[in-house]
């Protein structure tokens, strides 16, 4: 099943954070005092370490002894000895982390997360979304310029990070319907045999999550299960 987990980063003390920081390998936490800005840097630690405890305690394996392989150019993460069925993926945006799991044969999955009222503006949608979804936001009373346009954003940056492309799959080359949830056209991008599920939930810090998942389609497959903060991982 896939599974979420979540951060809001007002959760995190300096305690806490002081935690994290220990968890890193020093190949991260160089990264992470690479970063011009305290903002940058403190989402940063606590993706990595919100990956860490939690992928920890699913592995039943220490969460500091873990080894990430190199992130691909696309920007997809890995573990160098994890198990093969194995799939993760991380998202921050202001004041949020969040990190997907999915383990299970041929499965893929991609998170984004968004401030729910972060202003987008119609310009924006019209030059990356895709026809049907535009469409879509000219029926909606707050058109190209209002909040359905984060539904439509994590939706489709979820998709495109399941798959592994990044920025070489157009934006508009695909289209997702928020109120269905579903993929209606992927334009050659979803792989034969395989079905995605899409996922989007408000969460009680202000921000969406969308999380997309690449399953055979013959898999069965149980709801997604959301958890929040680090209580119960450390």
């Amino acid at each position: 099943m896939p599974l979420l987990r979540t951060l809001p980063l007002a959760l995190l003390d300096e305690a806490a954070y002081g935690r994290l920081w220990g968890l890193l390998d020093g190949a991260e936490q160089a990264r992470a005092l690479r970063f011009v800005f305290e903002r940058n840097r403190r989402e940063y630690v606590a993706a990595h370490g919100l990956a860490r405890l939690w992928l920890g305690r699913l592995l039943d394996r220490s969460p500091a002894a873990l080894t990430f392989a190199p992130v691909t150019p696309q920007g997809k993460p890995g573990l160098v000895d994890g198990p093969a069925d194995l799939d993760f993926n991380l998202s921050h945006t202001d004041g949020l982390v969040a990190c997907a799991v999915t383990w299970a044969p041929g499965t893929r999955v991609g998170v984004d997360v968004e401030v729910a009222d972060r202003a987008v503006g119609a310009d924006v949608a019209t030059a990356m979304f895709a026809a049907e979804e535009l469409a879509w936001l000219d029926s909606r009373p707050a058109g190209r310029g209002g909040r359905d346009v984060i539904a439509f954003w994590t939706l489709k940056e979820a998709y495109i990070k399941a798959l592994g492309q990044g920025l070489s799959l157009p934006t508009d080359s695909f289209a997702i319907l928020p109120d269905t949830l579903a993929l209606v056209r992927h334009g050659g991008s979803l792989p034969a045999g395989q079905a995605c599920r899409l996922w989007a939930r408000d969460l009680p810090s202000g921000h969406k999550a969308a999380l997309a998942l690449l399953a055979p389609e013959d898999q069965a497959l149980a709801d997604l299960r959301v958890g929040e903060g680090l209580a119960d991982l450390w």
